[in-house]
């Protein structure tokens, strides 16, 4: 049996800095299911790498301890024999493709750990539908949504048959009932299989009854095991209250559609963006809602209209558009355009259309809110998944923009961050009377914030609560 654990583990980015990781002594069982929780920033995607053998090789430094691979040091074991026993998945699969399609990307990752080219097909047609996109297998990866990107990164892990599987949040971008199959496919690959599976993730909803260890990573990077209590009564469905008030800003769609090689993605006949309020756009994964944003910040051809105070935004130019609406990409780095946190926010405040609200006090008190003070000379790119959102988020906030368009915002925060983040848009739109429209498959803590919600369902995006506006 493949054994894999940490003995009294410290770890640190830089020298002269804290330890991330404090302590950490910790085993994981053979054949078991296991479970990491914690605050955004706290290091479990560093423990993960760690366990991995990618840390401190590519970065960091370890001050104390050590971490074992069946009893040895894994920095000592080459990556090809670490392989066979140890797979991971990224928090970004996009960091993980190398390939152009699903199946190419499987079978290069086979090839790379030596298997026979007579067993590939079978092996990766298996983990194509252990995930259920074989329909997916010969379509380009850039073209797929973030949450179809995340079940090519985890068919390939499961492809690669490793005794332990390592997942840092491999469900941000998927969505609830393909999560649900998932775990209940990963619990049967444990079972079935004797893998060893430890997944890192915030939202605790559907591991109750599945998960033999509970760990629970601080903010002062030292680790416990806590009880499996808190994954009990996590609310398996989150239904939204429709609050859309009557008054509407300037933008509006009417009989939209966007076809690709005359097969139809999107269908939106007419609507409004209500004023000064938030909505949801929800789906299943490959819908077309990133499709849709696209769609509205011009970025894809489409038939029909999308309108600016009754003017069609096509016929904005560029440098008008980007005064009318941002967009929140998936990929919070994707959006980064500095090193570090002050330069991004800094540059952010410059760039905005309303100094007066959005001033220096204004600004300080935000970043105490979502913890980021402390990070102001952190570069962008080495800050936690859960640290760039919120770093991402306020500063697309800060433009102060009419409209603002978020796509799985919520990916990566912990349950008092997205408390934080909704907060803060709440209060901003409130306040501004701006609006915000954003994708998340996240739902579970969203019940109070959320005004209205539109559904993509077979193409077509309808609004909960009133039919008649999208039928």
């Amino acid at each position: 049996m493949t054994t894999l654990s940490t003995h009294q583990l410290n770890f640190t980015y830089q020298s002269d800095q804290q330890p991330i990781l404090n302590n950490i002594s910790l085993t994981l069982n053979p054949n078991s299911f296991n479970l990491l929780i914690g605050v955004s920033g706290s290091g479990k995607s560093t423990l993960l790498k760690l366990l991995a053998g990618l840390y401190p090789k590519f970065a960091g430094k370890i001050t104390a301890g050590e971490v074992l691979l069946n009893a040895q040091p894994v920095a000592d074991i080459v990556p090809y024999e670490r392989a066979q026993h140890v797979a991971m998945l990224f928090q970004n699969p996009l960091r993980q493709f190398a390939m152009a399609t699903p199946y190419e990307e499987v079978k290069f990752a086979l090839g790379n750990l030596q298997f026979d080219p007579n067993e590939m097909p079978d092996r990766i047609q298996s983990a194509l539908a252990f995930v259920g996109i074989t329909h997916l297998a010969h379509h380009q990866i850039r073209h797929l949504s973030g949450g179809e990107q995340q079940k090519v990164a985890l068919a390939t892990i499961i492809a690669m048959d490793a005794d332990i599987i390592l997942l840092d949040e491999p469900f941000a971008n998927i969505d609830p009932m393909a999560r649900q199959s998932l775990l209940t496919a990963l619990q049967k690959l444990q079972q079935t299989r004797g893998k060893t599976i430890f997944i890192s993730d915030h939202d605790l909803s559907g591991y109750d009854g599945l998960v033999d260890c509970l760990y629970q990573l601080h903010a002062n990077g030292q680790l416990n095991e806590a009880s499996l209590n808190l994954l009990k009564a996590q609310p398996t469905t989150v239904q939204f209250e429709n609050r859309m008030n009557q008054q509407v800003s300037p933008l509006s769609w009417q009989n939209l559609q966007v076809q690709l090689s005359n097969t139809l993605l999107i269908q939106a006949n007419e609507f409004s963006i209500p004023y000064g309020q938030i909505g949801i756009i929800s789906g299943p994964n490959g819908a077309g809602k990133t499709t849709f944003f696209k769609a509205l910040t011009q970025q894809i051809a489409y038939t029909g209209q999308i309108t600016w105070h009754q003017k069609s935004l096509s016929q904005l130019r560029p440098k008008q558009r980007a005064k009318v609406i941002g967009y929140g990409f998936q990929t919070a780095t994707d959006q980064f355009v500095t090193m570090t946190v002050e330069e991004e926010i800094l540059l952010s405040k410059k760039q905005t259309q309303s100094s007066e609200f959005w001033t220096s006090t204004r600004i300080e008190k935000s970043l105490k809110q979502l913890q980021l003070s402390d990070l102001l000379s952190h570069v962008v790119y080495r800050l936690s998944g859960g640290q760039q959102k919120k770093l991402q988020i306020l500063s697309l906030l800060i433009l102060n923009l009419p409209i603002l368009l978020f796509d799985e915002p919520f990916a990566g925060l912990d349950k008092d961050s997205l408390n934080q983040v909704l907060t803060l848009m709440r209060n901003y739109v409130n306040q501004t009377g701006h609006s915000i429209l954003l994708i998340s498959h996240q739902r579970h803590g969203l019940e109070n914030f959320i005004d209205f919600e539109l559904t993509m369902t077979n193409h077509k995006l309808h609004l909960l609560g009133e039919d008649s506006i999208h039928d």
